[in-house]
């Protein structure tokens, strides 16, 4: 091989995984970006396993790349909008079980005290799930207003007990003593009056005396 056609493969072989690096990192980039446009959905209150005092539940959800439009005035599916589709404890979710949001919060009112299910869903315009389907679910409790927390109680009555114990000792004790202090210092100041007045009555006897 002429030293001539060894520097064009060379330059050919450059070219090549100059071509292909690029490639390679247009993808990537067109990849990420296309992460990050997928639309995102999450329920932040209630949040899993968190306990909500009362018989009304407040629901506040997190959307990104999404846009939240009226169904009923955006009738044809329109991609990256679309709305919101919110179950609570419904074995069988559909469209038509579905409580519709175009807007991100929500409250439910007189729902029982227990442990429930929260499921959302963004969906298009026409209630179709999106592609890849767009989902959330969170475990949560209700329990009505003024209902201790059962660790919480138990340790406060173990150790409110033990406290409560040794205060009311300690007050008995100190009363105990006090009150024999006193009682003390009463009778001696009784045997001093008595003292007192027994000795000029033993004066004058012995003055009759002489």
């Amino acid at each position: 091989m002429t030293p001539v056609i060894s520097n064009s493969m060379k330059n050919l072989k450059k070219a090549i995984a100059v071509f292909a690096l690029f490639f390679l990192t247009s993808n990537g980039a067109v990849l990420a970006q296309t992460q990050n446009q997928t639309p995102q959905l999450k329920i932040i209150t209630p949040s899993d396993g968190q306990t909500i005092y009362g018989d009304k539940i407040p629901i506040l959800i997190s959307i990104d790349n999404f846009q939240l439009t009226d169904f009923k005035t955006n009738l044809k599916p329109v991609a990256g909008q679309g709305h919101i589709h919110l179950w609570l404890d419904d074995s069988n979710p559909t469209a038509n079980t579905a409580v519709k949001l175009i807007e991100d919060n929500y409250t439910y009112s007189n729902v029982a005290n227990g442990n429930h299910t929260l499921h959302a869903e963004l969906v298009n315009n026409d209630h179709t799930s999106l592609n890849p389907p767009q989902t959330t679910t969170v475990q949560f409790k209700s329990a009505a207003v003024g209902s201790p927390n059962p660790a919480i109680q138990s340790s406060f009555d173990k150790n409110t007990a033990l406290v409560i114990l040794v205060v009311v000792s300690l007050v008995i004790i100190a009363a105990w003593w006090y009150t024999k202090e006193d009682d003390e210092e009463m009778e001696s100041q009784e045997t001093k009056k008595s003292s007192s007045k027994n000795k000029p009555a033993k004066k004058a006897k012995s003055r009759r005396k002489v």
